[in-house]
């Protein structure tokens, strides 16, 4: 199982806090998983995927193989929306 946490206006758009899915296998690329969370896979298209931070066990992905990140079992992920102010 992995679990998918958001954030701030993200968990407000969406209308959920966190998913956990099953892989299915050992391992998935980070956008095979977005395949499963079309709600989620649509507003990082729309607001552009480097907008966002995305950690994988705390780690920003874009540190490690970006979309093509893999997944595994046990791993969780955490998607914070773009910091506003003024």
């Amino acid at each position: 199982m992995v679990e998918v946490r958001v954030y701030l206006t993200l968990r407000e758009k969406l209308g959920w806090k966190s998913k956990t899915l099953s892989l299915g296998r050992n391992k998935v690329k980070f956008s095979e998983l977005l395949d499963e969370l079309k709600d989620l896979k649509g507003v990082l298209e729309d607001f552009g995927y480097e907008n966002f931070m995305i950690l994988l066990n705390g780690r920003n992905i874009r540190l490690l193989d970006w979309l093509d990140t893999e997944v595994e079992e046990g791993d969780s992920i955490d998607i914070f929306p773009p910091a506003g102010g003024g």
